[in-house]
């Protein structure tokens, strides 16, 4: 197994409910697959809409993975199978 550190920008709408579940959703399955391995910035774009521009970010919810490879994810995260292959994520990598 990797000991790579996952980085991530979560893009959010307020307290928005698919914001609310994608964050939920991100920091779960952070723990569970990348424990003690993952950084979560969470951006949101009510307040700085300068920063989801730059990103080109128009979407939210959205998360950006930006280490160890790019990868851009929209909505509230809530298919974990899809999720952990299109990070490059092993589902046996899975810690209780």
């Amino acid at each position: 197994m990797s000991a790579e550190e996952y980085r991530f920008r979560l893009f959010i709408a307020g307290n928005e409910p698919n914001s609310r579940l994608a964050k939920q959703n991100l920091r779960a399955l952070c723990a569970a697959y990348l424990p003690e391995r993952h950084y979560i910035e969470i951006i949101d774009v009510l307040q700085d809409f300068e920063a989801a521009l730059q990103a080109m970010i128009m979407v939210a919810p959205a998360v950006v993975m930006t280490a160890p490879r790019p990868v851009t994810l929209f909505g509230a995260l809530t298919d974990t199978a899809r999720i952990l292959a299109a990070l490059g994520i092993n589902e046996g990598d899975h810690h209780d």
